[in-house]
């Protein structure tokens, strides 16, 4: 298991009743500050990402913070699984306040051995002294088929991560890849069928049919990994949940996402 901490950087403005250090909202996203994943597990080969804010960090006279995260993930049985060292870090104070949002993500490598597991972060404001502690729990599921490593992005090439909120007139790539594939005994490909349908916020399709995709062949034997991509255009504003599926044709096994975002009117 990898653990990489992207970049924190302060983007919002936010009062506080007192001045201790604290962490907030912690939460598991699809892709980096994507929409919100259901608190199910995680399956062996996805990538969980994760969002928090600090709260109440100590910026010097040039508006700088500076602070160390350190991460602990442990088994059922209390034995370590990953740990990462406190890391030192910098962030600018741009736009003011004392939040400063943060975020990561965990890489569940295939091998992984299903079961509950239990995370600890400790951040310490390395200005103040301060510091502050959260803990929580997750799952490691089964080994299995299934939809992983999804994210939106704003290139084709997937180098630019997006967040939920499209501006109309906008596009977009959600890219996907699927996991526990079986292989046909004679061709030795997978056999992999994906459709992408939109809901408004009624529940009613956008469109008539679903996109549709597959993968059947030119797949090598040591590939493990099925990855994909649908394109996305931003017609009008609202709020919308995308179901993407994935079916494998030779088990009838199927897996499916709901990624919820919301487009906005160019201002």
């Amino acid at each position: 298991m990898s653990i990489t901490w992207l970049p924190c950087v302060l983007l919002c403005l936010t009062g506080a009743q007192d001045d201790s250090l604290k962490l907030t909202d912690p939460h598991g996203t699809y892709g980096y500050l994507g929409a919100t994943r259901p608190k199910a597990g995680i399956l062996p080969g996805d990538m969980l990402h994760f969002s928090f804010a600090i709260k109440n960090m100590t910026f010097d006279s040039n508006g700088k913070a500076a602070y160390s995260i350190a991460i602990e993930i442990r088994d059922a049985a209390g034995r370590i699984f990953y740990e990462q060292k406190p890391y030192n870090a910098v962030a600018q104070n741009y736009l003011g306040g004392k939040l400063l949002p943060c975020s990561g993500f965990v890489e569940v490598p295939l091998d992984a051995k299903p079961g509950p597991v239990t995370w600890k972060i400790t951040v310490r404001d390395r200005i103040t002294k301060k510091s502050v502690v959260a803990h929580g729990k997750g799952k490691i599921l089964p080994p299995g088929f299934g939809i992983v490593q999804v994210g939106l992005f704003a290139d084709v090439d997937a180098q630019a991560p997006m967040s939920p909120n499209a501006t109309v007139g906008g596009s977009a790539y959600l890219k996907f890849s699927t996991v526990g594939f079986s292989r046909d005994k004679e061709s030795k490909q997978p056999n992999v069928n994906f459709s992408l349908r939109i809901l408004d916020e009624q529940g009613k399709p956008t469109l008539a049919k679903p996109i549709t995709g597959k993968i059947n062949a030119g797949v090598a034997a040591q590939e493990r990994h099925l990855t994909s991509q649908f394109g996305l255009t931003f017609d009008r504003a609202g709020r919308f949940t995308i179901e993407l599926t994935a079916e494998d044709v030779i088990t009838g096994l199927r897996s499916q996402v709901k990624y919820k975002i919301r487009t906005h009117p160019l201002e």
